[in-house]
């Protein structure tokens, strides 16, 4: 089935961020330029556009500034034994000189 005609349909550059649209009092009275790579004029109504980026929607930049960064802890526990005797404990000087000590005896 071929595309029926879009005589009655709104032009895509209403929607677009590129487009720069002039109204005058009469209906007949419109100026559609867009601004993409240059200032060029479009003499007509606009089906599809490659280069078509909508106002209505945020882009990414714009959603990235809007983001909120909630920290979370992560849902893993640590591996291994968590039972009595099998963390190590810190020594300290003291304790490593009287092993030093005993051992030179």
């Amino acid at each position: 089935m071929k595309k029926a005609a879009l005589r009655d349909e709104e032009s895509l550059c209403r929607s677009c961020y590129w487009a720069h649209i002039q109204k005058g009092f009469r209906e007949s009275e419109e100026a559609v330029y867009c601004c993409f790579s240059r200032f060029r004029a479009v003499p007509f109504k606009v089906a599809d556009c490659t280069d078509f980026s909508s106002k209505n929607v945020p882009t990414r930049e714009q959603m990235e500034k809007l983001a909120l960064i909630i920290p979370t802890q992560p849902a893993r526990k640590r591996t291994g034994f968590a039972g009595v005797g099998f963390a190590e404990q810190p020594q300290t000087e003291e304790a490593e000189d009287e092993e030093l000590i005993s051992v030179t005896e």
